[in-house]
């Protein structure tokens, strides 16, 4: 590799460093995933951040893959930016914001367990 004027020795070290970092990320994903890197899925690592792009199935592989990609030593963070083939499931419904602390009607509170700290 040739060294331009604008590239340090410091940042071509970077750069091999990231490339080994994106090569364990790639392998621990593939691990997660029985073995094979999911199609579609792109690993990115600048300055030992990992960005995770490209769709997979559901949030359940998403989650897996981000877990994965965090688990290599010299990892700084992982931007999960996967997208999902299957919409997450909607979260449960819980007391409206509007109708919380003093104000809340009692009548109108969601069906289920209560628990209170005591």
């Amino acid at each position: 590799m040739t060294q331009t004027a604008n590239e340090s020795p410091e940042r071509l070290h970077s750069e091999e460093e990231d490339e080994q970092l994106r090569e364990r990320v790639g392998t621990c994903i593939a691990e997660a995933c029985g073995g094979d890197m999911p199609d579609g899925v792109a690993v990115h690592v600048v300055d030992r951040r990992v960005t995770i792009t490209g769709r997979v199935e559901d949030i359940d592989i998403a989650q897996r893959i981000e877990k994965a990609a965090s688990t290599p030593p010299g990892i700084l963070g992982v931007s999960n930016q996967l997208t999902t083939r299957v919409p997450p499931p909607q979260e449960p419904m819980g007391q409206p914001p509007e109708a919380t602390g003093m104000r809340a009607d009692p009548a109108n509170k969601p069906p289920g367990q209560v628990n209170h700290k005591v």
